[in-house]
């Protein structure tokens, strides 16, 4: 798989819950791509020429006219790409790369009480199950996560706390050998 391919699908797609940390990650990509500065809007499209100008100035121009629209619709596209459909709906009028951005920051920026609360109960009733224990952790680090943006820090081992209590029962002597072999300043979500 491509890298460009595998850091995309590794990206988190925007949920309603998650914009503190998907535009993070988005403006990180859009930056790798030479996309930000369309963006953000501190790359102005170009202006209309005067009918009067010089043939050769006028090619110019439609040439830098093209590139900021190719540029635009990747970062468009990509923005896209990594939001959830429920959400899509909320840009659909917006004609820029820069207008989705904003209608995205304005609807979403701010995490109210139920946003933090929704991440805080989906990370600690998670189950982590045995079909795909991967995909469950790396969900509840994304909930912690949420939860960091919206300046809910939750302490490093409770984070290892509240995914040991998660695991299968299965696990349930590893659970207890880790807690009494593991030193207290060790014992982080990470390393579990």
């Amino acid at each position: 798989m491509h890298k460009s391919s595998l850091l995309s699908t590794s990206m988190s797609v925007l949920d309603r819950l998650n914009y503190l940390v998907w535009k993070n990650q988005m403006s990180a990509w859009l930056q790798s791509k030479g996309l930000w500065q369309i963006t953000n809007g501190n790359k102005k499209k170009f202006n209309e020429l005067d009918p009067s100008t010089s043939s050769a100035a006028c090619k110019a121009n439609y040439k830098q006219h093209m590139d900021w629209d190719n540029k635009d619709d990747q970062a468009y596209g990509m923005i896209l790409l990594r939001v959830n459909p429920s959400v899509a709906v909320l840009v659909n009028s917006a004609l820029t790369a820069k207008a989705v951005w904003e209608v995205l920051h304005a609807a979403f920026s701010t995490s109210g009480p139920s946003a933090i609360f929704t991440n805080f109960k989906n990370t600690i009733s998670k189950k982590i199950s045995m079909a795909s224990p991967t995909l469950d952790i790396m969900e509840m680090n994304k909930n912690f996560q949420c939860l960091m943006a919206a300046a809910i820090v939750i302490p490093e081992i409770m984070q290892a706390m509240i995914l040991l209590n998660v695991m299968p029962k299965k696990y349930d002597e590893v659970t207890q050998t880790t807690l009494q072999t593991m030193e207290q300043s060790k014992l982080t979500f990470n390393y579990i």
